[in-house]
């Protein structure tokens, strides 16, 4: 097989985490979800920006907890032998859902699937650990992460306009999604 043209989902291991590159990975902001609750229902529009920016951030370095965990797990994507994107989750026995802690895709690479893959694995391994779902948490203003979910079948679980209130994202609201399987 053509080893430039193979593409694989692998668990993350003390052998291959220097893979992924452990760098705070940039977004572009284009716009904000504005979610609204009415009538014990989630609905949100979007506000688009005339001037776009990048925003950030941090990573964290430390990433052996997701290796050789019982609860917790971290998959790399490889095309071509390259790492192309990562996820990270973790599982509550209290809540049986599967935490998607971070899931990363490189720029020059998103649009392509990778992260739906990634999706995907992180799915088999949550519904063998007994989950009955996916929660996670995202920027109001990462719009391309929040369409990216929407589209994946997550939907509003909650919305926190105090997360960050005392930090450099202070403007920024804490959107919760949720996927049940």
């Amino acid at each position: 097989m053509d080893k430039s043209r193979e593409i694989e989902v692998v668990e993350m291991t003390f052998d291959n985490n220097g893979d992924y590159e452990r760098r705070e990975y940039p977004f572009m902001v284009i716009g904000r979800l504005i979610p609204e609750f009415q009538n014990g229902k989630w609905s949100y529009h979007e506000e688009l920006y005339e001037q776009h920016y990048e925003s950030k951030y941090p990573e964290h370095e430390n990433l052996d907890e997701y290796i050789n965990s019982d609860y917790s797990i971290s998959f790399l994507y490889y095309s071509g032998g390259k790492c192309l994107g990562h996820i990270r989750l973790s599982t509550s026995d209290e809540t049986k859902f599967a935490s998607i802690d971070r899931l990363i895709v490189l720029e020059s690479s998103r649009g392509k699937g990778i992260g739906t893959a990634l999706l995907n694995k992180a799915k088999e391994w949550a519904l063998q650990k007994g989950m009955k779902g996916f929660t996670l948490e995202t920027q109001d203003v990462n719009l391309l992460a929040c369409r990216f979910y929407l589209k994946n079948g997550f939907e509003i679980g909650a919305v926190d306009t105090m997360l960050y209130s005392n930090s450099k994202y202070k403007d920024e609201n804490a959107i919760f999604f949720y996927a049940k399987f």
